[in-house]
């Protein structure tokens, strides 16, 4: 007999709530935690065997063909997405969605054929709303304490297979293994390799390992190119020099060690004329490409020269050749060039006194080389100009420009009278001086310069003679009256005597130029006659020296005249 639907909702209002099974609860729980643990193994092992072996393949083939940085980069991005995609496939989303309790009930009856569908009943009438209106929950806590008096005894977990899990590890573990062996059996390349798998910037590892290289080069056009390489490990004695031009086939060539040092080797390219690029192979090491680029050097047009003579030399400025640079010491060199290309710095070579001199560059006019100098006493032999372009492309030698350093000669000086070297005079007489003094360009001073025994213990003395107006030439007689010393002179005494001149050289001078050094002697007015009757008596011999010397020439000319002709009839 069925209540009256009134009475059949005040029976479902008062219906208790069917509680889940702790029981069962907790096995499923169990049970899920044990399935996750198995996952979570498989895909660590699976990962580790995976990433390991990619990395030993990436490693291998790394050594094997040198992978830029940009492969290694792409190479790694691989490897970091597939780590991931195994973690997330068998670690995290097995945690993100775990499977639910009736999906584990079902796995168990299945492994439980004799539960009969009790433990997913068991499981789905502790549910809210399981049981229909006007059922009794008698039914359901019955099934319920049937199932955990089933299960109460069972193993959920054995139905959960292990053994992939275990083979993995086993796997894992050997693979693992087999690495840390092999990278400690070839721990000289397989650090470097490893490195280099996490994009560290180190060479492959090579039984000949390239440690020095010339690299990337700018030279100018028609030079020599001298490459360079250097090894450790095994040293082959020579080696392979790849060469490519634009639009040109590669060309191999040879290069050798040095006799000096087996680990370096070396490599001269003449007459470079366009750009190339290069590489070197060294038994198993091959280094990187490296460019060459060739421009022209810059260069200096022949300079114009102007010569600025020193002022007291009261010539003009004057242009001149860079070949006929004959120059005043002391004059200033001015020096105007144009480089061939726009310079960043330009420097003024002095040769014979090893000087460098620093150019200024006007950035309003780059190619403009201005320099200006003096000219020294000595040393200086020739200029040489030294340029940078602003792409720090540097001049090839440079001509030196000869220079040619004219001293300022002194002045000449000579005293042209008296002839004679030594003079007797008495204490009265006058001593005419006969002078001449010439110089290159102007004279600045001249002075009579003597030393009198008697006075002063023959300290030298001066008397300076008034110029006038002459300017390089200055002749002139001195009357130099001898009484006027005070005190007189006496008997015996020695005159030493001369003229002195300077020129006005104020800039490498002055120039000083002295004759020829002559004496007086005072003696007494007898021995000044005696002079004077000695000398005349020289001259008279003279004369009948050269009287008859005459009258040998006439009669010898006669007895030719008379030779020519022949006797008169």
């Amino acid at each position: 007999m069925s209540l009256p639907p009134s009475q059949s909702s005040e029976a479902k209002r008062s219906s208790p709530p069917i509680l889940p099974s702790e029981q069962l609860t907790s096995k499923l729980a169990q049970l899920r935690a044990l399935i996750l643990a198995v996952e979570t193994g498989k895909g660590i092992a699976l990962t580790a065997i995976v990433c390991i072996e990619l990395l030993a393949v990436q490693m291998m083939a790394d050594w094997w063909l040198d992978f830029s940085r940009a492969t290694r980069g792409l190479l790694f991005l691989v490897q970091f997405a597939i780590f991931n995609a195994i973690l997330f496939r068998y670690v995290f989303l097995p945690r993100f969605r775990p499977p639910e309790d009736e999906d584990l009930a079902l796995r168990v009856e299945c492994a439980h054929p004799e539960l009969a569908s009790r433990l997913i009943s068991a499981i789905q009438l502790a549910k809210p709303g399981a049981l229909s209106p006007g059922a009794a929950p008698s039914f359901a806590l019955s099934t319920i304490e049937q199932t955990e008096a089933l299960t109460a005894s069972m193993d959920f977990g054995q139905w959960v297979d292990r053994r992939p899990l275990k083979k993995l590890a086993c796997a894992g573990a050997a693979v693992l293994l087999l690495a840390a062996g092999g990278f400690y059996a070839s721990r000289a390349v397989s650090i470097a390799l490893l490195q280099r798998a996490f994009l560290a910037n180190v060479e492959v590892p090579r039984k000949t390992r390239i440690t020095f290289i010339t690299g990337e080069l700018t030279v100018g056009r028609g030079d020599a190119v001298l490459l360079e390489a250097a090894i450790e490990g095994i040293h082959p004695s020579r080696g392979t020099l790849i060469v490519s031009g634009q639009g040109k086939k590669d060309s191999e060539l040879e290069i050798l060690a040095l006799s000096t040092d087996r680990s370096k080797f070396a490599r001269t390219l003449e007459n470079i004329q366009e750009d190339f690029s290069y590489q070197i192979r060294l038994n198993d090491a091959v280094s990187p490409i490296y460019p060459v680029h060739v421009v022209p050097r810059p260069a200096a047009n022949p300079p114009e020269c102007e010569v600025v003579p020193p002022i007291y030399t009261g010539l003009k400025p004057a242009k001149r050749s860079p070949g006929d640079l004959s120059l005043l010491a002391g004059s200033r060199l001015k020096i105007r060039a144009l480089a061939t290309k726009d310079l960043k710095s330009a420097t003024l070579v002095l040769v014979g006194i090893e000087e460098r001199r620093a150019l200024a560059v006007d950035p309003a006019r780059p190619r403009e080389i201005l320099a200006e100098l003096s000219i020294p006493a000595k040393g200086l032999t020739g200029f040489s100009l030294e340029l940078e372009d602003q792409n720090g492309m540097k001049s090839a030698a440079g001509t030196v420009y000869r220079v040619d350093i004219l001293p300022d000669k002194p002045p000449q000086a000579r005293i042209t009278w008296p002839e004679r070297k030594e003079e007797l005079l008495t204490r009265l007489a006058t001593l005419v001086i006969g002078f001449d003094v010439t110089d290159d360009f102007a004279i600045g001073k001249v002075a009579l310069k003597y030393r009198v025994s008697s006075v002063e213990a023959g300290a030298e003395k001066s008397l300076e003679m008034n110029l006038g107006d002459s300017s390089n030439r200055f002749r002139r007689r001195h009357e130099w009256a001898l009484s006027s010393f005070q005190p007189a002179l006496s008997e015996g005494t020695v005159i030493e005597y001369w003229i002195e001149a300077e020129d006005n050289n104020n800039v490498t001078g002055p120039g000083i130029g002295r004759s020829d050094h002559q004496i007086a002697r005072i003696v007494s007015e007898s021995d000044k006659r005696s002079d004077l009757l000695n000398r005349a008596g020289d001259s008279m011999g003279v004369l009948g020296d050269i009287t008859a010397d005459q009258e040998k020439l006439n009669r010898s000319l006669g007895t030719l005249i008379l030779e020519k002709t022949g006797p008169q009839p």
